[in-house]
């Protein structure tokens, strides 16, 4: 498969999952807008995806949401198969990342920085 149609395909996992988020498990008493999915890995084959998932909130609410998140798989991957046209729908594994923590702590240190002056 050509790099840049992966690419597409990446992206438009992303995009779909992240427009599905809130029709997924509505009712489940969880806070889906304390999720952020960061990048999608589609394998070459289409068979499995490696999704990062970015949670903002202490350790007990990442636990959490990565419990309620690997609990409707299924769902996510049938929201994919309705909406993305693939060959195959991949399998997700979601795989949490601190990228957006991480960047808001370097932010934080900038604004201190410059407060100080």
């Amino acid at each position: 498969m050509k790099p840049d149609r992966i690419t597409r395909i990446n992206e438009r996992v992303r995009e779909e999952l992240s427009a599905a988020l809130y029709r997924v498990g509505p009712g489940d008493g969880v806070e889906a807008g304390r999720v952020s999915f960061v990048s999608a890995k589609v394998s070459p084959d289409l068979h499995n995806a490696i999704v990062e998932v970015s949670i903002l909130g202490d350790e007990a609410q990442a636990r959490t949401l990565m419990s309620w998140l690997r609990g409707h798989r299924a769902d996510f991957q049938r929201h994919l198969a309705d909406t993305v046209g693939l060959k195959y729908t991949p399998v997700l594994d979601f795989r949490r990342t601190e990228a957006i923590e991480k960047g808001a702590r370097v932010l934080s240190i900038l604004d201190e920085l410059a407060a100080q002056g």
